[in-house]
């Protein structure tokens, strides 16, 4: 009888013990699950480039008009922004650096969407070169990099900053616009940045320990 009660003891401690460790797992899974965060997405909404329009027939303004679209596409995490840096290269036949400014920093609540739409002077683009392109029907390209470190706010505390660096190419047409009529998607090269790497390696942890139980 005493080997039947020891028998209950053991596997009534098991069931205990295989409880706590799936509530953790589930647990440290949900806790995962409410951590990850995604990069926000930015794009190129509109561009403008006088000295492009044809009809104009006028090189004498240097600018670009630029809107570009932050969206936080994260439903329960808000979004913090150091100074964005933006630079533009004319990239038809060559590689030249025209322009550089910099966005002031800011705070972009979840799932929200901004829009920063600027004026900047370019300078070093071959114009005559430029123009000759569209107006033979071609279409000059140019690249947009923008540079910044974000951080990301989850309930009550703040992740560590990382790095955003993304970047597109675009052409513009004879009337000095954007030809993609849809917005213009700025990607990096880089994999998307995960904060709460504490709970998946818990849930290894976790794993782990099931497989020694079930050996």
């Amino acid at each position: 009888m005493s080997d039947y009660t020891h028998h209950d003891t053991g596997t009534g401690c098991f069931r205990c013990c295989f409880s706590f460790i799936l509530t953790l797992g589930l647990t440290s899974l949900f806790m995962w699950l409410s951590l990850r965060t995604s990069n926000p997405i930015l794009s190129i909404q509109d561009i403008y480039v006088p000295a492009l329009n044809i009809s104009r027939n006028s090189t004498d303004y240097h600018s670009i008009y630029i809107d570009l679209k932050f969206d936080n596409t994260n439903k329960d995490k808000g979004i913090y922004y150091d100074p964005i840096n933006v630079t533009l290269h004319y990239l038809t036949n060559t590689s030249i650096p025209i322009s550089n400014y910099t966005l002031k920093g800011f705070y972009q609540g979840h799932n929200k969407k901004a829009r920063r739409k600027n004026w900047t002077e370019m300078n070093g683009v071959p114009w005559e070169e430029a123009v000759k392109v569209v107006d033979d029907g071609g279409l000059v390209v140019f690249r947009v990099d923008l540079t910044t470190v974000i951080r990301f706010k989850i309930l009550l505390w703040k992740t560590k900053k990382h790095r955003l660096v993304v970047g597109t190419d675009f052409q513009v047409n004879n009337v000095g616009k954007k030809e993609q009529k849809k917005g213009t998607r700025l990607r990096s090269g880089s994999p998307e940045m995960f904060s709460g790497g504490f709970p998946v390696r818990l849930v290894l942890v976790v794993f782990s320990v099931l497989v020694l139980v079930f050996d």
